[in-house]
């Protein structure tokens, strides 16, 4: 085999003979943006051996492809990982790796580095030096949720990942018996705005002046876990494998804010936080439990979880013609917030969604209108008491869809099974030639053809019957 090549359409088969067709047995259906070693050299009628990267076990795929469905470039995939109660989602195109959240435990970094030794196994494969280190361009996380920072802790002290820079929302997690409000920062208020709140950790000298300060350490005096990760940040940036940390938020809901140059087809435009003032100090918004509300008190006072959560990093990733929106943990006080900033939510229309906050009740019906995706993913996990995603969550994500025949994924859901491990953790597999987007998920039962792949917008099982 003497070249690489990426799946890039829909349909695609490596086929056992020559002269197969889609209705022969034995074909093998090729995920979009499928990895292929394919001999250019022995090309007929447009259709040349290939053969599918090695497995963990040795394994591959051998037959023939037409080289009419494959690209020289790498197509985008964005894996929603399963990681239990909790968000991590890896970005992989041409040129670019991205990370949205980390998940709260070692989940996310187990499944990386199986992403890693793919690689090597298939430079290897192809006979090619393979990398020492794996590059990722950016790590974002959407807000400092241990269910969202703390998988990064052991990826951010492996050695075999590099990056190139951390974004974050800039509110650090001070301790519970600090004189920070809510537990936050400092707090600023505007009669004609409301309450405000400060943005103290910013780069890598406001994370180390913290620490220094000891304000991230339990009642007995030990670091907090919010420590472990900045410390990571900082060993990580010693070593030469972190280059900057930066805030990352939006000032002028109609100057678009965009970040990640240089790595073609894939942009992320940033849509919250939202900052108090477009201009002057960075303050962020504080929001109430829309619970504690009531007739007698339609103004409750501002909560420590929701300021924390409805100031998520909201992004939407733009390649080509699709679009997907990770909104983080936000809830209804900032949904509506948003609404009242941006004066519509027309900003926010995604055809892929990611589920805010797991699949909690606490969602504005106006912003799901607003987003209306072809698809919404839900990850949570078995473990915790939230009992995530909820019914209400999930039936409203496929009212306020696109089409006839919504699709809901769920982590949870998700899962393969086998007969000698028992359930493991599966993940929503979502690819895009930037025209068409395809997610899947692996059947529960392992066989040749492993994926459920479900090209959006989704039509139903029998429209070309």
């Amino acid at each position: 085999m003497d070249a690489i090549r990426y799946v890039k359409t829909v349909g695609t088969y490596l086929f056992k003979d020559r002269d197969d067709n889609q209705h022969s047995s034995g074909k093998v259906s090729l995920l979009l943006g499928a990895r292929l070693h394919v001999d250019l050299s022995q090309n007929i009628a447009g259709r040349v051996p290939a053969e599918t990267m090695l497995s963990a076990k040795g394994k591959k795929h051998e037959g023939f492809v037409d080289l009419d469905k494959l690209s020289e470039k790498q197509q985008l995939k964005v894996f929603f990982m399963d990681v239990g109660q909790g968000d991590a989602t890896l970005i992989e195109a041409e040129g670019a790796i991205v990370i949205i959240d980390g998940g709260p435990n070692k989940g996310f970094h187990t499944k990386l580095v199986e992403r890693f030794k793919n690689l090597v196994r298939a430079e290897e494969q192809f006979g090619l030096v393979p990398k020492e280190q794996l590059f990722i361009n950016a790590i974002i996380i959407s807000h400092f949720d241990l269910d969202h920072y703390y998988g990064l802790v052991k990826l951010l002290k492996d050695k075999r990942f590099k990056v190139g820079c951390i974004y974050h929302n800039g509110l650090p997690r001070f301790s519970d018996f600090d004189l920070k409000f809510l537990n936050l920062g400092d707090k600023k208020f505007w009669p004609d705005l409301g309450n405000g709140i400060t943005t103290e950790l910013r780069d890598l000298d406001s994370a180390r002046r913290l620490l220094n300060q000891g304000y991230f350490r339990t009642s007995s005096g030990n670091e907090n876990k919010f420590a472990k990760l900045l410390n990571a940040m900082l060993q990580a940036h010693n070593d030469g494998r972190l280059q900057k940390i930066s805030i990352l938020n939006r000032r002028d809901p109609h100057k678009p804010v965009k970040i990640l140059p240089n790595t073609g087809d894939l942009r992320f435009e940033i849509l919250a936080p939202l900052t108090m003032k477009t201009k002057g100090p960075l303050h962020l918004p504080t929001f109430p439990n829309p619970h504690t509300a009531s007739s007698t008190a339609q103004f409750p006072a501002p909560s420590e979880s929701h300021t924390i959560n409805g100031n998520s990093i909201v992004l939407r990733l733009i390649y080509k013609q699709a679009s997907f929106l990770f909104g983080g943990d936000l809830n209804q006080p900032a949904q509506k917030f948003l609404e009242q900033r941006y004066s519509n939510l027309n900003a926010f229309k995604s055809a892929v969604n990611k589920a805010c906050h797991h699949g909690s009740s606490d969602f504005h019906l106006n912003y799901l209108r607003a987003v209306s995706p072809d698809a919404t993913v839900f990850s949570s996990g078995d473990n915790g008491s939230y009992d995530h995603p909820l019914p209400d969550a999930m039936g409203a994500a496929a009212k306020h869809s696109q089409g006839d025949y919504p699709l809901v994924f769920s982590t949870e859901l998700a899962r393969e099974t086998s007969s000698k491990k028992g359930i493991k953790y599966g993940n929503i597999n979502a690819r895009s030639n930037g025209q068409e987007t395809v997610l899947a998920q692996k059947k529960e039962k392992p066989s040749l053809n492993q994926w459920h792949s479900f090209k959006i917008p989704y039509q139903g099982p029998f429209y070309q019957h």
